[in-house]
């Protein structure tokens, strides 16, 4: 016979499914942000060499709008690029950077348009 759950095991399992869906939620990553400093003269698209050890993840870009940077984003992972440029500064989001890989995931290139 199937007994009906009493208000404290309700409670109990409310409580348990609520911080299942709150765990799950918190565990997505936070893209990861790399500062890219860009002539002031400068606009169109930029490549960044990622995963080159012994650097920075900041950058400053080249004129051709190149840079190598030791910011390495697994599979999965999203970039959010800071633009310094003159003196202001603006992000490029997540959805307008692309993130170029090779077959086995590791990424070869980090390619955005700076306005």
């Amino acid at each position: 016979m199937i007994r009906k759950l009493d208000g404290l095991t309700t409670l109990l399992l409310a409580t348990v499914f609520a911080a299942f869906l709150l765990y799950s939620c918190g565990a997505k990553q936070a893209p990861r942000e790399i500062k890219v400093t860009v002539p002031t003269d400068f606009s169109g698209e930029i490549t960044l060499d990622p995963c080159t050890t012994g650097l920075s993840a900041e950058v400053t870009l080249s004129a051709r709008g190149t840079a190598a940077t030791s910011a390495c984003p697994k599979p999965g992972e999203t970039v959010t690029l800071t633009v310094v440029k003159g003196g202001q500064n603006y992000r490029i989001p997540t959805d307008e950077v692309t993130i170029n890989r090779a077959g086995d995931g590791l990424p070869v290139a980090i390619k955005a348009h700076i306005r």
